[in-house]
């Protein structure tokens, strides 16, 4: 660390010009426990199929749960004209944070470049997570746990460029993002045969925001489509999402609500929703999520579509289970002790979708295990859970 300041020290001293940089970070630790979900009762004689169910594993204790370091620059190049970059890096406390695979080692975060022209309008490239699906407007900002990786899919990581053009209080918005199957210079977009390439999304988005009024209309594209089966290394692919985005700040309560259709490449479809409300009294802040989660047609999709040659229809049987409806509670309390550090309790309470349970068999099977005896992730209707106490701190 010595060594560092002084060659910083030194640079400054040299008259050396840089850009305008600045670092800040995020800190929270505290307390977290979850009751996981588990698995279903599900008998497939026809596939030597007879399991058992098995409830949800609880877990928890003291941790870190986010510990980052941020680093911006930006640099005006006249004419109307800058550049920014944006470095982040996560795992920062000695253990890594709470999920992290790797204890003690730090991860790369969000990292962006973005070139902005007064009159033409914003360019970004960069390597970054998907934003939560229902967080900012839907959620309308309120202090609770993400359903994301919950009721709705999980976030994949990607590099992607898009151009911004903002036309009064109107921004249009286009984003090619490369698969999640690949990052880097060079990857995510083909392979050679036989390699998982994954799927490469466009998106068009409209935002509106004026005074208290937010909204946001979105369309997702998919290519390296399969209409065919899902008995692929691609899996489950997708076709398309539509999205609708709606937020008003009341002033005494912020609202929002989202909802979200997406639909599979062999047929089936999911309807995900989100209400949200947060109410602010002084250093209190109150808030509420509602997430609904609907899969349906998977059993009006062809037999075919599904593995197991010429036992599909068996596997069918029970991904079927899959369609249904699966609702989610978060709530949460945050008070500001100051600016920058705050207390944070919340909780929530969901069962797993029928999203979730493709994702979770897919998962289960990418990393060697067998399609069939995961099947029992299908059906599972208990709920899970999730309780936070965390204390902040931000810089």
């Amino acid at each position: 660390m010595k060594k560092t300041l002084i060659a910083l020290a030194v640079l400054a001293a040299s008259g050396a010009s840089f850009a305008q940089v600045t670092i800040t970070g995020t800190l929270a630790m505290g307390y977290g426990q979850t009751t996981s979900v588990g698995t279903n009762a599900i008998s497939i004689p026809g596939l030597g199929l007879a399991a058992v169910a098995t409830s949800g594993a609880d877990a928890s204790g003291f941790g870190a749960d986010t510990s980052e370091i941020g680093f911006a620059a930006t640099e005006d190049l006249g004419g109307g004209q800058k550049i920014e970059a944006t470095l982040a890096l996560a795992g920062a406390d000695r253990s890594g944070e709470s999920n992290s695979t790797t204890p003690g080692a730090l991860t790369g975060r969000d990292a962006t470049l973005t070139y902005t022209n007064n009159s033409f309008g914003r360019v970004q490239m960069g390597a970054t997570r998907d934003s939560a699906i229902h967080s900012g407007i839907p959620s309308a900002d309120a202090p609770v746990i993400n359903m994301d990786g919950k009721l709705f899919q999980l976030r994949s990581d990607s590099d992607f460029i898009s151009y911004a053009a903002p036309v009064g209080p109107v921004v249009f918005l286009y984003k090619l993002s490369e698969a999640s199957k690949g990052l880097g210079l060079g990857k995510g977009t083909s392979g050679a045969s036989g390699v998982t390439v994954g799927q490469r999304t466009s998106d068009f988005v409209v935002v509106y925001s004026k005074g208290p009024l937010d909204l946001v209309g979105a369309y997702r594209a998919y290519d390296n489509r399969n209409s065919t089966t899902i008995a692929t290394l691609e899996g489950l692919t997708k076709d398309n999402v539509f999205a609708v985005q709606v937020g008003y700040n009341f002033g005494v309560a912020k609202v929002g609500f989202g909802v979200n259709n997406t639909t599979a490449s062999v047929g089936p479809k999911v309807t995900d929703m989100l209400l949200g409300v947060s109410v602010p009294m002084g250093a209190l802040t109150l808030g509420m999520t509602l997430g609904r989660a609907t899969t349906s047609g998977v059993s009006d999709a062809a037999a075919t579509a599904f593995p197991g040659g010429a036992a599909a229809p068996l596997f069918k049987t029970a991904m079927q289970l899959a369609d249904g409806t699966a609702n989610s509670l978060s709530v949460g309390a945050k008070y500001d002790l100051s600016k920058r550090t705050n207390l944070t309790v919340k909780y929530a309470t969901w069962t797993r979708s029928g999203y979730e349970q493709f994702e979770a068999w897919g998962a289960a099977v990418a990393a060697g295990g067998s399609a069939v005896a995961n099947l029992n992730q299908f059906g599972y209707s208990a709920n899970a859970n999730e309780t936070s106490i965390l204390l902040s701190h931000s810089f």
